[in-house]
């Protein structure tokens, strides 16, 4: 049963993959054919006016290319491919308790300027500044829900809130 379960890890992700690679290889066109498909594995729960097209072509090249030309970055986000989508990071991370949450929420990041989003200029961000790709395939198994997971991640964003479990203080 476990492997069926690594196989289905490795099987979407491959798809997400293949996907990403067709959208470079076609110079974005296939996200305008293959509308649906780009929508179910990307922001399912979102409408498709709230996609804006041209700012998610740039910035899946912009993030791309960071990925292929900068290792340290790569590494920042280590995955296996049949590793399973990760949508919290309660495991690794702890809330700092310096942190101070926008409205007292302590569970979410409204209101800070150094989220990863914010500071990459995320166009998956709704006009409500909520993530409209949260739970999507893309989230779990790509950079967003791997985000953060490590001290690498929170230094290179500065982040306030989070810091690795167990470190040395």
């Amino acid at each position: 049963m476990i492997y069926l379960l690594k196989y289905k890890h490795a099987f979407l992700r491959l798809q997400l993959y293949f996907l990403l690679i067709l959208f470079f290889c076609t110079g974005g066109l296939s996200a305008i054919i293959l509308a649906p498909a780009y929508k179910g594995f990307f922001a399912p729960r979102a409408k498709l006016a709230d996609l804006r097209l041209s700012a998610i072509w740039r910035h899946t090249y912009r993030i791309m290319w960071r990925s292929i030309s900068q290792k340290n970055y790569r590494d920042l986000y280590p995955q296996k491919l049949t590793d399973p989508p990760m949508f919290s990071n309660a495991a690794q991370m702890t809330i700092k308790p310096s942190w101070q949450a926008a409205g007292g929420a302590p569970n979410n990041c409204d209101g800070c300027q150094n989220t990863c989003c914010h500071q990459i200029n995320c166009p998956l961000i709704g006009a409500d500044g909520r993530c409209i790709a949260y739970g999507s395939i893309y989230f779990g198994y790509l950079f967003c829900g791997q985000y953060p997971s490590n001290q690498g991640q929170c230094d290179l964003y500065d982040c306030p809130k989070w810091e690795v479990k167990n470190s040395d203080k």
